[in-house]
């Protein structure tokens, strides 16, 4: 039976990489060459879509500049880009070279002079698709460098309709994933920093496979490798997965903590046969209606300081 997901407008079958990837550190040049490589070797192994990580392009982890300013400073205003920038463009010629498209973080040029945002870009064959802005920043790595986004675009594709989350968006903060997969994303992305704590790569399969599955997706989870100068070692872990019809969420391939790329393809024909028997999305806009109004009465409440604020700090 067809449903958004294996909407016959789009591939049935769409091949997904990921790569657990280090940044050349503070060498945007020399990482961008990393890249190519990358995506022309998803390209010879059949992907239709490389992700990358959060920040890819670019050297993360705390700086002691940005952190003393509470502000970005000089160097990585420099560093940052417009979305269609010439690292964008040297990775549109990739695309268009191996007829792939490509997700990348990096740091992005604001809107504003002094503002800078960590973004995530999606590239095809025939250019720059969109760009996210993440919207849950770290308190206070993050928000003394950048601006959080002030939007949740579904990116409509060749391959189908993208959301992406970057990090902390996607870990702890489930609403984003659900409203994308409202508007009609049938695959999640996840561009990730994730630091080698205990358990990193367990729980970012987990997180990944959860967000699947309560949203009936596939999603794909792409991490950072490494030690950066900032001593920061990050996890690895990547993984791409979804539910398994008549079972449930299921790895399709994942990485460790060295630097690989690994590939899966997603089979949206099967993943409707979970839609045959729980059309949530149907149910949830539909009969279930009352429910929807009902979350959205709540965040509303939320949202204006009716209900859930914040305890007051010790004093």
């Amino acid at each position: 039976m067809a449903h958004h997901v294996n909407d016959p407008t789009f591939p049935t079958v769409v091949t997904v990489a990921c790569a657990n990837f280090a940044a050349v550190a503070r060498d945007k040049s020399a990482t961008l060459d990393k890249m190519r490589h990358v995506i022309a070797e998803a390209a010879d192994r059949g992907a239709d879509l490389i992700v990358f990580p959060e920040l890819a392009l670019n050297t993360w982890g705390e700086c002691p500049d940005c952190r003393d300013r509470q502000a970005p400073c000089s160097w990585h205003l420099e560093q940052a880009e417009p979305a269609d920038g010439p690292a964008a463009a040297a990775i549109a010629e990739a695309a268009a070279r191996h007829g792939i498209h490509v997700i990348h973080g990096f740091e992005e040029t604001g809107d504003v002079p002094g503002v800078i945002h960590n973004s995530a870009s999606i590239i095809g064959p025939h250019g720059l698709v969109g760009t996210y802005r993440k919207l849950h920043l770290g308190i206070p790595l993050e928000t003394n460098r950048f601006t959080p986004g002030d939007s949740l675009p579904v990116f409509d594709t060749e391959l189908g309709p993208i959301g992406i989350s970057i990090c902390y968006d996607f870990y702890n903060n489930p609403e984003l994933s659900r409203i994308l997969c409202f508007k009609g994303a049938r695959l999640l992305v996840n561009p990730t920093g994730r630091s080698a704590l205990p358990h990193a790569r367990e729980n970012l399969t987990q997180a990944t496979l959860v967000r699947a599955q309560e949203n009936l997706v596939y999603a794909a989870s792409a991490n950072r490798v490494g030690i950066d100068p900032s001593g920061t070692e990050w996890a690895g872990g990547s993984v791409i997965g979804g539910p398994d019809f008549p079972g449930f969420g299921l790895a399709l391939a994942a990485a460790d903590a060295e630097e690989e790329t690994i590939v899966a393809e997603l089979d949206f024909d099967a993943l409707a046969r979970w839609y045959d028997l729980l059309p949530w999305r149907e149910w949830r806009l539909g009969p279930q209606h009352r429910v929807t109004d009902l979350v959205r009465r709540e965040f509303e409440a939320i949202a204006d300081g009716s209900i859930g604020s914040p305890a007051p700090r010790g004093g």
